[in-house]
């Protein structure tokens, strides 16, 4: 699927693609491209609207089975500073909250226990919506949030590590701002991982779950066009895998901050040297257990989702290694298929001494390693491709 731009509909350059292979859903050429009037960059070619939205609603996992649905540390840390970032920017909490893409209910909950009467989620994730239910008392509705006709107007929306994951993301927007027409005053809150330099962004930063990539000037003009004036901004570079940008915005018009062009030939620069770097990341990662993994033993893939295909989308780990199996922690994804595999419960594999587990994921890396310890204690030997992270 070819795309326009997000941002003016433009037609767009693209820099770089290959093939995926992904889970739940068939190969597919996906690629990111730079538009030429506007400069935002997007995915393009892309995974065709229903096949993502299978993926969201059958495969798509945020909460690691094993810290048995808590949050992470580092999510706790980033929602008390969003929920006292927009306190400070409104000059108090609002009285009721939407958040569109709520997730397991976490950032919702922690509004509630702050003071704030009314919330809501929107989350296309039945299985999220349980853990939400469960385990907050957060109440969620099953839906789309490129279709979904808003009810009732909420003080604030809340939009975090959403936006980048739609296909019209400023028809949303509009919609948003449509819905706070009634109120004297609305807020939005939104946050996506934030497009800078090439060297500041992490292995894996362009994936297939995200069809936008923002950076200020395209967040701030974003807000803009929908109707929006933003009065408040907060950027992270290094305190996250990812830099992050947040913005509060108003429905009110007045004075905000001066929105700058970008040339587009600056991010055209940014995706092609970040390509360079991500294949050469990829395939160093797989070179240097290159020897251990073509010893005796079965190899098996740990993580059936998203950091498995750039694994094998960016290396020639195919070519080199006969691959085993895959599994993963998640009953969400047993007997799901990606490439030739299907997706087995560890517990249910054979595994023998000299056995081998390459473990995909940067972002959780350790975390996996740790809880693999019963299969060291069986002699199976669990690869850790990434170096670690010192953040």
């Amino acid at each position: 699927m070819i795309r326009n731009c997000f941002l003016c509909h433009g037609k767009v350059d693209n820099i770089f693609k290959s093939q995926w292979l992904l889970p739940g859903l068939p190969q597919t050429e996906i690629g990111y491209s730079v538009c030429m009037k506007c400069g935002s960059v997007c995915q393009s070619p892309a995974l065709a609207p229903e096949k993502m939205d299978l993926y969201y609603r059958t495969t798509a996992v945020y909460t690691n089975p094993g810290r048995e649905e808590a949050p992470s540390a580092s999510k706790i840390r980033d929602v008390n500073e969003q929920v006292h970032f927009i306190e400070r920017g409104m000059s108090r909490l609002p009285q009721s909250v939407l958040q569109i893409g709520s997730s397991d209910g976490f950032t919702l909950s922690q509004f509630k226990n702050a003071g704030v009467p009314e919330v809501m989620g929107i989350e296309l994730s039945e299985a999220a919506i349980a853990i939400a239910r469960r385990r907050y008392g957060v109440h969620s509705i099953n839906a789309n949030a490129e279709t979904y006709q808003f009810a009732d107007s909420f003080e604030l929306i809340l939009l975090t590590h959403v936006l980048e994951h739609l296909y019209e993301p400023q028809k949303l927007l509009q919609r948003c701002n449509k819905s706070q027409s009634s109120l004297n005053e609305g807020f939005i809150y939104i946050e996506v991982p934030l497009l800078t330099d090439s060297n500041t962004l992490c292995p894996g930063f362009f994936t297939f779950e995200h069809t936008n990539y923002y950076n200020e000037f395209s967040l701030l003009k974003s807000l803009v066009l929908a109707g929006y004036t933003p009065i408040s901004i907060i950027k992270h570079l290094n305190s996250n895998l990812s830099p992050v940008i947040g913005v509060l915005a108003t429905t009110k018009k007045q004075g905000s901050f001066p929105i700058s062009t970008e040339p587009a030939e600056k991010n055209k620069t940014i995706l092609a040297d970040y390509w360079n770097g991500e294949v050469e990341y990829w395939q160093n990662c797989v070179n240097s257990a290159m020897k251990l993994l073509q010893g005796p033993g079965n190899v098996y893939l740990w993580g059936a989702g998203i950091h498995t295909c750039q694994l094998l989308a960016n290396t020639t780990l195919l070519n080199a290694v006969p691959i085993a199996g895959l599994t993963d922690s998640s009953q969400i994804k047993w007997h799901m298929t990606q490439g030739n595999w299907e997706c087995q419960p560890p517990t249910q594999i054979d595994w023998q001494q000299g056995d081998k587990v390459i473990i995909s994921s940067f972002a959780s890396q350790e975390e996996i390693y740790k809880s693999l310890q019963w299969l060291r204690d069986k002699g199976v030997i669990t690869l850790r491709l990434h170096p670690p992270i010192n953040r």
